[in-house]
């Protein structure tokens, strides 16, 4: 038990067979890290003299988690590794390992051991995947390369994206919108001047004569921070930030179903591929198709299903934001769940989280698909070695089944969102100049705002805030919503102290908490 124990090297030794291990401050089970702190870990791994046996390990560092662990630990008895988080604990990350020391194998000589002999063979009867995840993860590896230096607006680099792109799309078998599959526009920033922008289009054209001329739209932005702009944290200034899962990760599980639905579907409404622009700095490239949407198709939009940090699912739910769009979100997700396996958790509330907003401020049913916010948003971490690739294909798995839905179906799906009341004073990003280190349970549904996660050393540590707090209140005014709490604190400065009240178990607390630098 513990990280400090005397069998822990031995631990270490023993975890690197299977692509995971302990660092100084953090715990990763191949591709997925989790901080130590707040976190308890339990995993297994076969003693090196009698594989019949195994060993366990166990490290927390929260006490009020044990009378969890011990009720719940028998429920995973399948598991080679497992982690939890909070008091109840709740479980973030359980597996299995992979075979690497299989008890069929009879060594019967030592040097033939050092042999490494592996024939492929195929089952009898083998299904073709419908995904691809090596040509998705190329994708992702290719955007968020040192090569396209972050994707930033103005950039060579975010122009080679969209070439990339079109190129993807024409290969896919997509019509464009015009001469080629680039919608091209200027754009005036306060800061930056008059730039020239690119949405990328393609489509599929509908074949039903009565709905042909409306469209579903699957979107997904390409653009990035570059080296820091429009929204930099202290200290990354000048870094490039590879925008791994933000938002390479939508981009290639967009040009994933283009693949594979560009020669063979034939839908009832047009399906509209939109790679946007400018999706960093408010939205401006999904603003401006929305806008002039009339001057390439006759009809309306019927919906919009926007795809944007979608490379870090692992073992959670897929959320889906903006849900109260329309009332029908809530039975497709349903329907999802038991047609793919994949399992999503609808969320009705108002959130400014990404281009689904531009429709949404027109009236037009969006939603967002999400895998939840890490430690590396916004971070020059955000890279490619990090992506979930077996989750890149249950989120597009989940897309195409919503995207065949939508344009096929024949019944109206009106709007039930706020819509552009909600949304007008969201027109750029970076407001927010503030951070407390905490990341919201973006599923949680009651009044308030849940935390889901907390980053080492940060300000909400350092306060004394915990995974499963709620905050209701910052400095006396009241926090319903996520969106209340965002908007309230784009009125500090860093340095400055807030005081919180939370509720923790039932119970009303202040805290006192100095916020920091983005």
């Amino acid at each position: 038990m513990g990280f400090e124990n005397r069998f822990a090297a031995t631990f270490q030794q023993g975890l690197k067979a299977y692509h995971s291990g302990i660092e100084e401050d953090s715990l990763f089970y191949g591709k997925q890290i989790l901080a130590k702190k707040n976190t308890a870990f339990v995993f297994t791994l076969f003693k090196p003299e009698n594989i019949g046996k195994q060993d366990v390990f166990i490290a927390f560092d929260n006490a009020n988690a044990i009378d969890g662990l011990i009720r719940k630990l028998p429920h995973y008895g399948k598991y080679s590794y497992l982690a939890f988080t909070g008091d109840e604990p709740s479980n973030v990350a359980k597996g299995e390992w992979a075979v690497v020391n299989s008890p069929l194998v009879r060594v019967l000589e030592k040097e033939g051991a050092k042999m490494v002999v592996r024939e492929k063979r195929s089952p009898l009867a083998e299904l073709k995947p419908v995904f691809s995840e090596k040509k998705m993860m190329k994708t992702i590896e290719f955007l968020a390369s040192p090569e396209l230096k972050g994707r930033g607006l103005g950039t060579p680099e975010l122009e080679k994206a969209s070439q990339y792109i079109a190129m993807k799309f024409k290969e896919a078998g997509l019509r464009p919108l015009g001469e080629n599959y680039l919608q091209t526009f200027t754009h005036t920033f306060d800061d930056k001047g008059k730039m020239t922008m690119s949405n990328v289009l393609g489509y599929i054209p509908g074949s039903d004569p009565q709905l042909k001329d409306d469209v579903v739209v699957l979107s997904a932005h390409y653009d990035h921070l570059g080296l820091g702009w429009p929204d930099v944290h202290q200290g990354d200034e000048g870094k490039i930030h590879p925008g791994a899962d933000d938002n390479a990760s939508g981009v290639a599980i967009l040009l994933e179903l283009a693949r594979t639905m560009g020669k063979s579907v034939k839908p009832k409404r047009s399906i509209v591929f939109l790679a946007c622009t400018g999706e960093e700095a408010g939205l401006i490239g999904s603003r401006y198709f929305v806008e002039h949407f009339k001057d390439l198709f006759k009809g309306e939009i019927f919906a919009d299903l926007n795809l944007d940090t979608d490379g870090s699912l692992f073992d959670k739910k897929l959320m889906v934001l903006n849900a109260n769009t329309a009332k029908e979100w809530k039975y497709i997700f349903m329907g999802t769940d038991y047609t793919t396996g994949v399992h999503s958790e609808v969320i009705a509330q108002d959130l400014d989280a990404s281009d689904q907003v531009a429709f949404i401020e027109k009236q037009i049913p969006a939603v967002q698909l999400f895998t939840g916010a890490t430690p590396n948003y916004h971070r020059p971490t955000d890279t490619a070695d990090k992506i979930d690739g077996k989750g890149l294909v249950k989120v597009a798995t989940v897309s195409k089944e919503v995207i065949a839905y939508l344009a096929d179906r024949e019944d109206p799906m009106p709007f039930t969102g706020t819509g552009a009341a909600a949304h007008k004073e969201i027109q750029k990003r970076g407001g927010r100049k503030v951070s407390t280190g905490s990341v919201p349970d973006f599923a949680y549904g009651g009044k308030g705002v849940k935390i889901g996660s907390i980053i080492p050393d940060s300000p909400a540590e350092k306060a004394g805030l915990k995974v499963n707090d709620i905050i209701t209140a910052v400095d006396g005014k009241t926090v319903e919503t996520l969106k209340d709490y965002s908007v309230l604190l784009k009125k500090f400065a860093p340095g400055d102290e807030i005081r919180l009240d939370v509720l923790r178990d039932g119970k009303k607390k202040n805290i006192r908490l100095k916020l920091g630098a983005r």
